[in-house]
């Protein structure tokens, strides 16, 4: 009974990563602050029951053991890390405030660990990605709707917000002929969010019809619906990549040898190749077709749009802080920021839009070494481990290297819980994964 439970609830969690149901539990001044508060999400409380889990298998036997933990290299930057994360919070103008993202941050290396060392070894790996799949598809069908009606859809209890083209904060655009739209949100905090976390039911979508044997109308029904959904988000950054993931994928089948032979069969191509590629191609064209005006307006970057203003704005503003060992304070260059500019609009008031700089910032010198160390020493022992011998290596590093990348043009990796997610999770799979050697391995976990 306790290992179905441990089974639903682990599964599960892929389903809840965009859900913002959410308990705040402390906020500053007479408005909320999405920086500068103290919250408990239901994904929280279900991460505390896997620990507890993962805690109570440990003390039963030494399969999956705590103290077992050998820390290599990256895994001892990332303490390391989070050590001088916690220095940095004495620098916190609310200390409050830094200690409780201090305790973010750990909980989400937390389960950096839990994934890598017990979870995906004890778990279905290929129902997991189903799981993502459905959960994809459910935010995917959820925006759609979102777009369709410019409007929150009023799902409270799932905690979709309240949402309007015409309502300040809420992320739109104008088209030629002088109106406003909305881009879609899910349940997320914002669209750059959901196309984040649709992009990772994309990509386990890919890995499914690659690697299992998934019913074929469910699973290209669903990667229909995710791709609009995706669209909806309008986030120039994440389908930019999604298709640049997609690009080099077929390149990879098309002219790397040893892939053409093993992939390309008149089978491979008939049940699998052919259907995501059509259903990309119609997906996309359907959607531009309809809406060519909004796509041809988010097609359209000049240095003069506000989103790409800010983002040089908060760049600047994190690199005249000067060098600093620790930091201004973990979460606080809002606040730091505040104090800079104390006459900008409240609006103006968020993170360096980079998760680098972000940490440059808050966590000093010192801690943007140690995370430098962290991520770069994970890619090397990837690499290095695997040898890039398999197509799923190449889909690994692609998914990682594109979620590092969404990291110099948005902060939510670090600073929203459902980006947390989508940073550790893609972490944790690229450690765990490398102990999969071979495709029969795979299917036989079905």
């Amino acid at each position: 009974m306790a290992l179905k439970l441990e089974q639903f609830l682990f599964y599960f969690l892929f389903f809840a990563i965009p859900l913002q149901t959410r308990k705040i539990l402390y906020s500053p001044g007479w408005y909320y602050n999405e920086w500068q508060s103290v919250y408990l999400y239901a994904t929280d409380v279900l991460l505390i029951v896997l620990f507890l889990f993962w805690g109570f298998s440990s003390i039963r036997g030494p399969k999956f053991l705590i103290s077992n933990f050998k820390f290599q290299n990256p895994d001892f930057y990332l303490v390391l890390f989070l050590a001088a994360a916690a220095i940095s919070v004495k620098n916190s103008s609310d200390f409050y405030v830094g200690a409780f993202l201090w305790l973010k941050l750990a909980e989400f290396a937390l389960l950096y660990f839990y994934l890598k060392t017990y979870a995906l070894r004890k778990f279905n790996f290929i129902t997991a990605l189903y799981v993502l799949i459905i959960g994809g598809a459910f935010q995917a069908i959820i925006s759609i709707g979102q777009f369709l009606k410019q409007g929150d859809l009023g799902l409270r209890l799932f905690g979709e917000s309240v949402l309007s083209p015409h309502m300040a904060g809420v992320a739109s655009f104008f088209i030629d002929s002088g109106e406003k739209i909305m881009r879609a949100y899910g349940t997320t905090p914002h669209p750059n969010v959901l196309a984040a976390y649709l992009f990772l039911s994309i990509v386990a979508f890919y890995f499914v019809v690659f690697y299992a044997r998934p019913n074929k109308f469910l699973v290209h029904s669903g990667h229909f619906v995710m791709l609009l959904g995706l669209f909806t988000s309008f986030s120039r950054t994440i389908i930019f990549l999604f298709f640049f993931n997609f690009f080099v994928r077929g390149f990879l089948l098309n002219f790397v040898k040893r892939f053409r032979r093993e992939f390309l069969t008149k089978e491979f191509i008939k049940e699998k190749f052919l259907p995501i590629f059509l259903v990309t191609i119609i997906a996309t064209a359907a959607f531009a077709s309809f809406y060519w005006p909004e796509v041809q307006s988010r097609m359209t970057l000049s240095s003069e749009e506000e989103a790409v203003k800010l983002r040089i704005f908060y760049n600047k503003e994190s690199l005249g802080g000067g060098i600093n060992l620790f930091g201004v304070g973990l979460g606080d260059f809002t606040g730091w920021l505040m104090e800079q500019e104390p006459n900008l609009p409240s609006y103006m008031y968020q993170p360096v839009h980079n998760i680098y700089l972000l940490v440059y910032s808050e966590i000093g010198i010192i801690g943007f070494v140690l995370f430098l160390l962290f991520i770069g020493g994970l890619l090397y022992e990837f690499v290095k481990r695997v040898k890039m011998r398999k197509m799923w290596d190449y889909s690994f590093l692609l998914v990682t290297g594109s979620v590092l990348l969404i990291g110099l043009f948005d902060h939510f990796l670090l600073t929203i819980q459902q980006g947390r997610f989508v940073f550790w999770l893609s972490l944790a799979l690229l450690v765990a994964l490398t102990n999969y050697k071979d495709s029969d391995r795979i299917k036989n976990e079905q």
